[in-house]
């Protein structure tokens, strides 16, 4: 009797263990499809969305993509070239937590022109790494006592509704 419990308990965490593995392998191939992106990298069916619906299970895959300068042909109204998938990464990643950039970099970015904030982009072109770690940093200060909090219907766009995204992590 107890080797049949013992090896149920075995199979049983085996195939927890497959589960977890499961979701982690389908995020990575949706962050890893950011590169296919173009035009508005967030109309309401895009990827970004399913990406942003794992929550926080997507957040260390975003923040690991980063660095890359891989070029794509998405583009927003904030930056003059075209996005990079570390700019995806981190467009995304702000939908699920809050970047201040203040705090995460030590530099004060608080201009604005047409809706964007000075500076951003241009300091992720030059510091790539660097921003990186530093967002890694950031992240490893608050993980571990993230809350996902309703967002004020105000602040949720059609796309939120679309994809059943009411909130975002503080």
């Amino acid at each position: 009797m107890k080797q049949a419990a013992k090896l149920f308990f075995s199979l049983l965490f085996i195939l927890i263990s497959n589960l977890s593995f499961a979701q982690d392998n389908r995020i990575n191939l949706q962050v890893d499809s950011l590169i296919n992106l173009a035009g508005d990298p967030f109309e309401c069916n895009s990827v970004t969305w399913r990406i942003i619906a794992n929550k926080k299970e997507a957040i260390q895959i975003l923040i690991d993509k980063l660095d890359d300068t891989t070029m794509t042909q998405a583009i927003d109204k904030c930056k003059l070239t075209h996005l990079r998938v570390g700019d995806l990464a981190y467009l995304t990643l702000k939908r699920i937590m809050p970047l201040p950039f203040f705090a995460v970099t030590g530099i004060q970015c608080d201009l604005f022109r047409d809706g964007c904030q000075v500076g951003v982009f241009e300091y992720m072109e030059t510091s790539r790494f660097k921003f990186k770690g530093q967002v890694q940093a950031y992240y490893d200060g608050k993980k571990d006592h993230l809350v996902w909090r309703q967002l004020d219907s105000n602040h949720l766009t059609p796309c939120y509704f679309m994809n059943n995204i009411r909130g975002q992590y503080y």
